[in-house]
């Protein structure tokens, strides 16, 4: 898993502004007449526009203090470049390389690109020997005992440049890339970078950092961490109604907009007909919904196990409690309240839920 993240990674770019600055850029001919977009990451507003003309487009302005900034080509397209400005920096970009980066001679986004080809040559090398060792028929427990050790060479990389850049905008930028693989060690930078100006990055990989952990916290083998809500009629509940109580207990959390949850449903609703009873009961948390909503959709999709409902403004948040930052996150609970398993799906949750009835 960490080598595809290496290599996602390894695919971005970045740059810097400030007060008196310029935005200069080159494209293929591929963009002549489309238009260039600059947004202003903290507020995701647009702060200017021009078109491609001759390959070329820019930017011009002033600003009061340090920026992170996306130059798009189209309003709502992946093909951006996320431009570091600074007092009178002067910025490059090129949308006609792959992928696109920027220059500023010597700032923030030249360390952002230095790294990023530092990362690229490592992650080369690491893929490189992943080849061999397949091509040498080693499994894959053994690939990856033995890239292991450069693995977290690469990692190293992204923890040197952060370290040195804790106190500025590409810091932040770093942590917030590799926040889920570093979350565990994030908190040593914190307070280092409290007054980066780049709030969005912090509040962004602070917000990570505490669902990462809070999910460690309730992996297999954790006991279960109680919340409140409410009952379909609207009377207090907790998840201690239901868990710890000497049955196991399968928890979806699930939204009534949430596609892949719906998928779901039918698969639990098969599980509580099967094995509802003093054994074991499904229990549905529905999070992130409107009530009215809510309601309507049991009967949609045809649930009658119990629920909870997590009202928006709840003070218990089911959802940080357990590390989730996507749904459905079904999980088995013991009949003592320790939890089994997470992010259960399909039939090897059913194969799952059978074996320990048996």
């Amino acid at each position: 898993m960490r080598l595809f993240s290496i290599l996602l990674l390894s695919a971005l770019t970045l740059t810097a502004t400030a007060q008196n600055y310029t935005i200069s850029g080159k494209t293929n001919e591929k963009a002549e007449g489309k238009k260039m977009y600059l947004i202003d990451q903290a507020t995701m507003s647009c702060v200017d526009s021009c078109a491609v003309a001759n390959g070329a487009f820019n930017f011009a302005g002033t600003l009061n203090g340090e920026a992170l900034y996306d130059v798009a080509m189209g309003k709502n397209t992946r093909n951006k470049v996320s431009v570091f400005l600074a007092p009178g920096a002067n910025v490059n970009v090129d949308f006609s390389a792959r992928p696109p980066y920027a220059t500023d001679g010597g700032g923030l986004n030249d360390k952002l690109g230095a790294m990023m080809n530092d990362v690229a040559v490592a992650a080369q090398a690491v893929n490189a020997k992943v080849q061999q060792l397949r091509e040498a028929g080693a499994s894959p427990t053994e690939v990856a005992e033995a890239v292991a050790p450069a693995v977290e060479g690469v990692y190293n990389i992204y923890r040197n440049y952060m370290e040195a850049n804790k106190d500025n905008m590409l810091g932040a930028y770093i942590m917030n890339m590799v926040a889920d693989e570093f979350y565990p060690t994030l908190g040593e930078f914190d307070t280092a970078m409290s007054n980066v100006k780049y709030a969005g990055s912090l509040a962004s990989v602070r917000a990570k950092r505490e669902a990462l952990l809070s999910a460690d916290a309730t992996q297999a083998g954790k006991m279960f961490k109680d919340f409140g809500g409410l009952t379909v009629d609207g009377a207090p509940s907790k998840l201690s109604d239901y868990v710890g109580k000497g049955k196991y207990v399968l928890v979806d959390f699930w939204a009534s907009w949430c596609g892949p949850c719906k998928g779901e449903i039918p698969n639990l609703v098969e599980l509580q007909s099967k094995f509802g009873g003093d054994k074991f009961t499904v229990l549905g948390v529905n999070v992130w919904d409107e009530e009215a909503k809510f309601k309507a959709a049991l009967t949609a999709e045809g649930i009658t196990y119990p629920q909870i409902f997590i009202p928006r403004d709840n003070k218990d948040d089911a959802t940080a409690m357990y590390g989730i930052r996507g749904i459905p996150q079904i999980i088995l609970f013991a009949p003592d309240g320790t939890i089994v398993k997470r992010d259960l799906r399909g039939e090897a949750m059913k194969a799952l839920v059978e074996e320990k009835l048996k």
